[in-house]
């Protein structure tokens, strides 16, 4: 464990919590960050155990899963550089809600909760920005929770390709690729879908001229055309 050293504050800007505070208090809290190194595949943090940690991550990229006790699981997120996991720990003393997954080589700056709840007492313009971020990930919430009841399986996934893209899009010469690994199992896990459905919807994106795949990244060349789907759909 290092203390971190590569711009703390300005990662700590990027994370919405933080994102109103002056640079002077960020230069202060910047200095209980701490910085954290996982290998390929190495398991962050299970569901259910204990929280106490916020993690910005500063390179590679994290996997959000959830499993249920039969082995079957959801992949509720892929997150890179300047993305952020774990804040819930920050307000709360409950144990985790998911697994966090590292699936490159990755760096990350993390935050403890008693550094958290000391920067906290006294700062009301600071807990008001708390509260304007925690309604905009519930309204997030709800709008996700619409997609699983009022869109079928295509719209699904051409939503889930669009927000893929904005986190994670590289632009080339015909579009936007998604720059990360990514199967159709993974892609069925976010989408609470089958591989085979899966098979079947990109067949039909890619027929229409809408996205191409080189191995397992995707290419987005037409996000009209999914956007439309998605609107057509009821999305």
């Amino acid at each position: 464990m290092q203390r971190a050293s590569r711009n703390p504050s300005t990662a700590l800007k990027k994370v919405p919590y933080f994102s109103n505070l002056s640079q002077f208090e960020l230069d202060e809290l910047a200095k209980s960050l701490v910085m954290r190194k996982f290998g390929a595949n190495n398991i962050i943090f299970h569901l259910g155990d204990p929280g106490g940690l916020l993690y910005i991550i500063s390179s590679g990229k994290v996997k959000i899963s959830r499993s249920t006790p039969e082995g079957q699981e959801a992949l509720l997120a892929i997150l890179g550089p300047g993305d952020f996991f774990g804040e819930l720990a920050l307000l709360d003393d409950f144990p985790r809600s998911a697994t966090a997954e590292a699936i490159e080589d990755a760096e990350m700056l993390t935050l403890h909760r008693e550094e958290f709840l000391h920067f906290l007492e006294g700062n009301v313009v600071f807990m008001q920005q708390l509260l304007s971020t925690l309604s905009k990930r519930i309204r997030h919430l709800n709008s996700q929770i619409s997609d699983i009841f009022f869109l079928d399986l295509p719209a699904r996934l051409a939503r889930n390709l669009l927000n893929l893209s904005e986190q994670h899009g590289k632009e080339v010469d015909n579009g936007v690729m998604i720059d990360i690994s990514l199967t159709q199992t993974d892609m069925a896990e976010m989408s609470g879908a089958t591989r085979v459905s899966i098979n079947k919807a990109l067949a039909r994106f890619r027929k229409a001229g809408w996205v191409s795949t080189q191995g397992r990244h995707v290419i987005i060349h037409d996000k009209a055309g999914l956007r439309g789907l998605i609107q057509r759909s009821g999305g």
